[in-house]
């Protein structure tokens, strides 16, 4: 498992978090209803954990700088649009720091990718193998056909019409609240070197596994603004600082009954449960799943990292793909905790 893990935040992910949050109002209530939805007491855990965020990003608002294209990237975007323009960052940050040298048909190229990514291998593919779309026709016939809801294609098609001019226009924005973040960074000092050093000697194996599987080599960072998250892209990857908490959450005797109902969840509609049973015979990476469900690569894209994060799946490397496989002695152990629940 190739990976390098850093204890420390990454100011590009953290200001573009921060400057989504700040764009939305009821950020602090919709946390609380995720924690609810995940099996926890939302208002309790945010209350007892989450008041180091609340300040980080309130302290950010007080200072941030408006950017020229704020509402594009931060306002009229659904959380897949937003997620899709943070992959294009930080895949391309040498033009966060080389800002006079972006190159249009790379970035409309990478864009392409992204958005009908099939997630089966652990790195980008070089300039020649990405998407070629030189003109509006290429681009609308590829959105035409592409894994994307037809609410989001006025978004990417701006996007993807000049990439390099909207790319400018956020690092530039980012840049512009490198001093905001400093300020939200000295707000919560005391409490985030807390963090930092319990980040120190934490260690979630299965995301470790999953992150070192699924990219080459990947830079791996906590993030405070989004405290929960585990996320993986092709050459960084992001762990949420609050995840410890959250997990201790599943310690035996401590809102048990809640895990269970959660990994239960996992399964609740008849596509994960197909995907179990295929994977019961062979692992497949995402395309081989789609293909054999029918169903596009980023719905099996979503219900596989439902299944990953509930124990259920884990993933390996074979012959440069990501492959999907079961994941047995979770399953048994979730079995024998719903039989001794149910029926001892």
């Amino acid at each position: 498992m190739d990976l390098i893990q850093k204890n420390e935040l990454d100011p590009l992910f953290e200001i573009l978090s921060l400057l989504y949050l700040c764009h939305n109002a009821n950020w602090k209530e919709e946390a609380i209803q995720s924690l609810d939805e995940y099996g926890v007491k939302g208002e309790e855990f945010f209350r007892d954990h989450m008041k180091i965020l609340e300040t980080y990003v309130d302290t950010f608002k007080k200072y941030k700088k408006d950017g020229t294209e704020d509402s594009f990237f931060f306002e009229q975007v659904s959380d897949e649009s937003f997620q899709l323009v943070v992959a294009m960052a930080v895949e391309n940050r040498y033009y966060y720091d080389h800002p006079g040298e972006t190159d249009r048909d790379w970035l409309r190229g990478c864009l392409a990718y992204l958005i009908n990514d099939p997630q089966d291998h652990p790195h980008l593919p070089g300039e020649k193998d990405l998407p070629r779309l030189p003109d509006e026709l290429a681009i609308l016939q590829f959105l035409d056909t592409a894994d994307i809801k037809n609410e989001e294609k006025w978004h990417a098609l701006n996007f993807l019409r000049k990439p390099d001019y909207w790319m400018t226009c956020l690092f530039d924005t980012v840049r512009a609240n490198k001093d905001a973040y400093d300020r939200a960074i000295d707000a919560v000092k005391k409490p985030l070197d807390k963090l930092l050093k319990r980040a120190a000697v934490y260690e979630d194996a299965q995301f470790l596994k999953i992150a070192g599987t699924c990219a080459d080599t990947p830079v791996i960072y906590l993030s405070l603004a989004a405290p929960l998250i585990l996320l993986v892209l092709y050459t960084h990857g992001y762990q949420g600082i609050l995840l410890e908490a959250l997990r201790a959450e599943d310690e035996p005797g401590k809102y048990s009954g809640e895990a269970v109902v959660r990994q239960a969840k996992s399964l609740s509609d008849k596509s994960k449960l197909d995907i179990l049973c295929i994977l019961k015979h062979t692992s497949m990476y995402n395309l081989e799943l789609a293909e054999a469900l029918g169903l596009s690569p980023s719905t099996t894209s979503h219900h596989m990292n439902t299944l990953l994060s509930s124990g259920f799946v884990t993933v390996e490397k074979k012959d440069g793909k990501v492959f999907y496989c079961l994941e047995k002695e979770n399953i048994a152990q979730f079995l024998s905790i719903l039989e001794r629940m149910l029926l001892s």
